[in-house]
């Protein structure tokens, strides 16, 4: 009995040894206001012009909640996953597209010194790398860096497998490859499609991988002390199975930046260009295609096709810390290169963007906001104004 006794113990101490080296998270952001907007543009001769005002969902930060474990395999590796829902907080409603996990579905393999391999839905590496460059931290729509670089405003790839490699202890390398990245696309320019009239939601392809939409994403972080810097690449394969095949060549977008934190203040840098076609990330504040009426919406999560597209785009950005509070604001300029459209249709796009935070405690805080783009979605006389409050609670 005693045996027993003392061998029931031992399993219960290794049982309580072994829970205690996995650990299970339940996290979420809840992030609502109050926004206007107001945009407008003057075609064929006359001014078009439309205002919202109302309730805006997941300004600073998504709303979100999801479930982050680890497991202790030993000998320095470990099991990670992340399943993360992302919600809008004004009516209840599931966001991208519906799914259920839709802002991240991961399990991966993690060694401290070596890195980690992570397989599922996740961000590509410009949006990874170049969030802490952002002032904005990616959020607050317009004002975000991906108003200018389409490939880092939290872009999503499906069935993507990824390794970031700790080269040193301030140097990570990634690469990435998406083998059905699931995103809509269009692709103008494409046999008898029209530049918005050839759109094709693709479906995963098990056995015939190239008539899936691929994505590639590479990157780079060097991360010491006050000094961050990041290089990021990304290209999309469209599937053979849509009329004449997809356009070649193949969109592509690279970005190099930067950020220095002299303690009073943080400045932020960023410069890129896109070729054959953009990355919509996020809704657009304004502006029309020549066939199209005034919107305030874009492609959504998607990627357009489009053969002698190219843009080149800088920001600069600042945040200054005063006590329980910072100011951040950036300046973000794109510029149309390519001739795919007409240089009477496009002018450089021009964003200013600030914003106001107070930090009532670790995890609740109020924004206020104001952002204002010329040229909006490089579409000449087309203006977006956005101004809000609102509050954002993490959990």
């Amino acid at each position: 009995m005693k045996k027993f006794t003392a061998v029931v113990a031992l399993l219960i101490l290794h049982c309580a040894s072994a829970q205690a080296q996995d650990s299970l998270t339940v996290y979420g952001i809840i992030d609502i206001g109050l926004q206007y907007v107001t945009v407008n543009q003057t075609k064929e001769n006359a001014r078009q012009s439309n205002q919202f005002l109302g309730i805006a969902s997941g300004v600073q930060s998504g709303s979100r909640w999801g479930l982050r474990g680890t497991h202790d395999m030993g000998g320095g590796y470990e099991t990670v996953f992340v399943l993360e829902n992302g919600f809008d907080a004004g009516n209840g409603a599931t966001q991208q597209g519906g799914r259920l996990f839709g802002r991240q579905s991961t399990i991966g393999i993690k060694n401290n010194n070596i890195g980690q391999l992570d397989l599922g839905r996740q961000i590509n590496l410009a949006s990874n790398y170049f969030l802490p460059i952002d002032p904005f931290i990616e959020g607050f729509g317009q004002a975000n860096i991906g108003a200018s670089f389409g490939s880092t405003n939290t872009v999503r790839y499906s069935n993507m497998l990824l390794l970031q490699a700790k080269a040193t202890d301030a140097l990570t390398l990634g690469a990435g490859y998406s083998f059905a990245a699931e995103m809509t696309g269009i692709y103008a320019g494409n046999g008898s499609c029209l530049e918005t009239s050839c759109v094709a939601i693709n479906q995963a392809s098990q056995f015939q991988t190239n008539n899936n939409l691929r994505a590639l994403t590479l990157g780079a972080k060097y991360s010491s002390g006050p000094l961050l810097l990041a290089i990021a690449y990304d290209q999309l394969m469209g599937p053979d199975n849509i009329p004449n095949g997809p356009p070649k060549p193949n969109p592509t977008a690279w970005l190099v930046g930067g950020a220095y934190d002299f303690s009073v203040i943080k400045i932020s840098f960023a410069y890129g260009q896109t070729r054959n076609g953009t990355w919509n990330g996020q809704p657009a504040g304004a502006g029309s295609t020549p066939n199209s009426p005034l919107s305030d919406g874009s492609l959504g999560s998607g990627a357009l096709f489009l053969p002698g597209a190219a843009a080149s785009s800088m920001m600069l950005g600042m945040t200054v810390p005063i006590g329980e509070a910072s100011i951040v604001g950036s300046i973000q300029r794109l510029q149309q290169q390519g001739d795919a459209v007409p240089n009477t249709l496009t002018a450089p796009q021009m964003v200013y963007s600030a914003a106001y935070l107070y930090n009532f405690s670790r995890r609740t805080n109020l924004y206020t906001y104001a952002s204002y783009g010329n040229n909006y979605a490089a579409i000449q006389t087309a203006q977006s104004t956005v101004v809000g409050v609102g509050i954002r609670h993490q959990f």
